[in-house]
C-alpha cells in the first residue's frame, strides 16, 4: 500500500487526469439520477407519499384514478376484510387554479382525502392539516411556494366558485408533475360537481381506496382477501401502483440504461488507464517481482490506487452536482436522495476496482526473469 500512495504522490498529474475523468463521469451520472428521482416524485409522490401499503381501484379502472370509480358505500366492507388496518379514500381532479398571490394559472391536482386516515400525505413542513369536513381548507405541496403561494392565501379552481384557504405545506406530493392540494373528501366532490358537472349522476364515489395493512400482515394476501370479497376491484402495492401511471415505469427503464450504461464507462476507463500504467512500469514490476513481490501483492496496491481514484472522484462529481443542484430553476424536477447517492458511490467504487482488476492479467503474465536482462 505505501508503494501504491507514493507512486500515486509521485505522478499527481497523471493521477489528477484519472480522478477528473472519473469526477466528469460521476457528475453526469448523479445529475441523471437526480433528474430521474425527481420525476418519479413529482409523478408518483400523491400516492408514495402516503403511510398506504397498497390502493384498491375498480377492475375496469385499469390501475388509473382518472378511469377508476368506487362507490364510498364499498368502505365499510373493505374495512371488515382480515388484515385491513386502515381505509382512506383518494379522487383526483386535474385543472387550472389561480392564486391572489400568483402571477399567472398554474396546473393543480386537486385530490381528495379522508383526513387522518391513510393515504394522506406524511411530509408537513408547514401549517397544519384539514381536519375531516372542514370546508374551505387545502394543504398544498410545497412546490407552491415557488408560484407564489404561502400560507393564508386563496386558491380558486377555474369553473368552481368554492374558494381555498392553504393551511399547510407538505413535501413530495405532486401528481403528474402537477401542483397538489389536498383537501377533505366533501370539498373535492362539490369541486368535482361544479368543474364536471356530468359526474353528479354518479353519486358519492373515490377513484382509490388507500389501505394501510396491519404490523406483520402480507401486504398481496391482502390485497388478494378484498377482491374477493368485493368482486369488483383490483387491489395493488403503493409501488405498483405508482409505476401503473402513464411513462413513469418506461421512463424508470430508460433512465436506469444510460446510468448503468454510464458506469460501464467507468470501469472502461478504470481499465485502459491501468494497461497503459501497467505497460509503462512493466520494467519495475518486473523487478518487485524479481526480488520476491507476488501477485496478490501488486493486486492489493492497483486496487488500493482505484479505489482512491474513484472515491476522489466521485467526491468531486458529487460537490459539482450539488452545486448545479443550487442554481437550477425551480421548474426543473430534480431531487438528490441520499438513498440514491449511497447506491451510486458503491456502484462507482465498485466498477472502479473491477476496472482495476482487468488490468491485472498483464501484471500476472509479467515475467520476473525480464528484469535480470536490464530491460527496467
Amino acid at each position: 500500500m505505501r508503494i501504491a500512495l507514493s507512486e500515486m504522490l509521485r505522478r499527481r498529474g497523471r493521477w489528477f487526469s484519472i480522478v477528473g475523468a472519473v469526477a466528469f463521469i460521476v457528475f453526469l451520472v448523479l445529475v441523471l439520477a437526480a433528474l430521474a428521482d425527481g420525476l418519479f416524485v413529482g409523478t408518483t409522490g400523491a400516492l408514495t407519499t402516503g403511510d398506504s401499503n397498497a390502493l384498491v381501484y375498480s377492475t375496469d379502472g385499469r390501475r388509473s384514478l382518472v378511469r377508476s370509480e368506487l362507490p364510498l358505500s364499498d368502505l365499510p366492507e373493505i374495512s371488515a376484510v382480515s388484515g385491513v388496518a386502515d381505509v382512506g379514500t383518494l379522487g383526483v381532479l386535474l385543472g387550472t387554479a389561480t392564486a391572489t398571490t400568483a402571477t399567472e394559472p398554474f396546473d393543480a391536482a386537486v385530490i381528495g382525502h379522508t383526513p387522518g386516515h391513510a393515504g394522506e400525505p406524511t411530509k408537513l413542513v408547514a401549517g397544519r392539516r384539514p381536519e375531516p369536513g372542514e370546508p374551505g381548507v387545502t394543504l398544498a405541496d410545497h412546490s407552491l411556494e415557488a408560484e407564489g403561494v404561502s400560507l393564508g392565501d386563496t386558491l380558486t379552481i377555474v369553473g368552481a366558485s368554492p374558494s381555498l384557504t392553504v393551511v399547510g405545506f407538505v413535501e413530495d406530493s405532486q401528481y403528474l408533475l402537477a401542483h397538489s392540494l389536498w383537501v377533505p373528501l366533501e370539498t373535492w366532490e362539490a369541486l368535482r360537481i361544479e368543474v364536471r358537472p356530468e359526474t353528479a349522476r354518479l353519486g358519492a364515489f373515490v377513484q382509490a381506496f388507500p389501505i394501510l395493512v396491519e404490523e406483520g400482515a402480507d401486504v398481496e394476501s391482502v390485497a388478494g382477501a378484498i377482491d374477493r370479497a368485493m368482486g369488483s376491484t383490483e387491489t395493488v402495492t403503493t409501488d405498483e401502483a405508482a409505476l401503473s401511471l402513464p411513462g413513469v415505469e418506461q421512463q424508470e427503464s430508460t433512465f436506469t440504461a444510460i446510468i448503468a450504461a454510464s458506469f460501464v464507462v467507468v470501469a472502461l476507463v478504470i481499465a485502459l488507464f491501468f494497461a497503459l500504467v501497467t505497460l509503462e512500469k512493466r520494467g519495475q514490476l518486473a523487478i518487485l517481482k524479481a526480488i520476491g513481490s507476488s501477485n496478490v501483492f501488486l493486486l492489493q496496491g492497483v486496487l488500493v490506487q482505484a479505489v482512491i481514484a474513484t472515491v476522489a472522484g466521485y467526491a468531486i462529481g458529487f460537490l459539482l452536482a450539488r452545486l448545479l443542484g443550487f442554481v437550477l430553476p425551480a421548474t426543473v424536477p430534480v431531487a438528490f436522495l441520499p438513498a440514491t447517492a449511497a447506491s451510486l458511490f458503491v456502484a462507482t467504487v465498485a466498477m472502479g476496482g473491477l476496472g482495476a482488476a482487468f488490468s491485472f492479467r498483464r501484471i500476472v503474465r509479467i515475467d520476473p526473469a525480464s528484469a535480470l536482462g536490464g530491460e527496467a
